[in-house]
């Protein structure tokens, strides 16, 4: 009777010891993968003039593109590598500052270049640049802006 009372109390400490360890695999793994993912705030690109329209969100490792009016928009997946730039390009940006950026060029007043904006989503809270020319980001967003457009270029398809 001890014999069988010490195997089933050795069984139900093993079992234990191995389900605590198999809990802190899945903690770790957990928190491997929450560090991979880390959020940032919605960001959006929009650019419009009569003829064209773009639009570019960035959301949770994804990117959605609406490339004209009323298309369906496309979701592309962000590689990993892109969103740690982007993660390090965000945290330079001054988003209580964006609406009183100027734009370094006047061409969308002629029809020269697309109205442009960039956007910081959190929330609630919605910081929004001032106008500017597409393609002619004001320096305190251009390297983001730049990294928008060109993950939503060089992406494929989900």
């Amino acid at each position: 009777m001890k014999t069988l009372a010490s195997f089933i109390l050795g069984l139900f400490m093993l079992t234990s010891c191995n389900s605590q360890k198999a809990i802190a695999e899945k903690e770790s793994l957990t928190t491997k993968e929450m560090a991979k993912q880390e959020t940032l705030p919605v960001l959006e690109y929009e650019a419009l003039s009569r003829g064209f329209y773009k639009k570019i969100s960035i959301e949770n490792h994804q990117v959605t593109v609406i490339a004209a009016r009323n298309a369906k928009p496309v979701v592309f997946s962000i590689s990993d590598e892109d969103w740690e730039e982007l993660k390090s390009l965000y945290a330079t940006v001054d988003k209580e500052g964006l609406a009183t950026l100027e734009s370094p060029t006047q061409k969308r007043f002629y029809d020269g270049a697309p109205i442009a904006n960039f956007k910081v989503i959190e929330g609630d809270k919605i910081y929004e640049s001032a106008a500017f020319d597409g393609g002619f980001p004001p320096k305190a967003i251009e390297k983001i802006v730049n990294k928008i457009i060109e993950i939503a270029d060089n992406t494929k398809e989900k």
